[in-house]
């Protein structure tokens, strides 16, 4: 008997995919904490595979902690695990 898989499984393993291949391409200079990587809004809009207006969404409702320097928005790569951990809902078996 095969066992039930839900998509957002699915969709969040590409998610986390995403950010392990993101954190790769990283290049940090300095002895920097990985608290303090940053992703800009276009990362984020491509990680989750959102529209600015989304992302919006979720800042504005407290989905994403944000960091905001004039126009730009910047958030921290562990906000974003955080998130994504907040909100896995691993699938049960029948």
């Amino acid at each position: 008997m095969s066992t039930f898989k839900h998509p957002i499984n699915d969709s969040l393993k590409k998610i986390t995919d995403r950010l392990d291949y993101l954190i790769k391409q990283q290049t940090i200079v300095t002895k920097q904490s990985p608290e303090y990587t940053i992703l800009d809004n276009a990362d984020i809009m491509q990680l989750f595979k959102i529209t600015a207006k989304t992302a919006s969404t979720w800042r504005n409702d407290g989905i994403l902690p944000y960091l905001q320097v004039k126009s730009k928005i910047f958030y921290k790569l562990s906000d974003i695990h955080n998130v994504i951990d907040a909100n896995y809902n691993p699938s049960k078996k029948k």
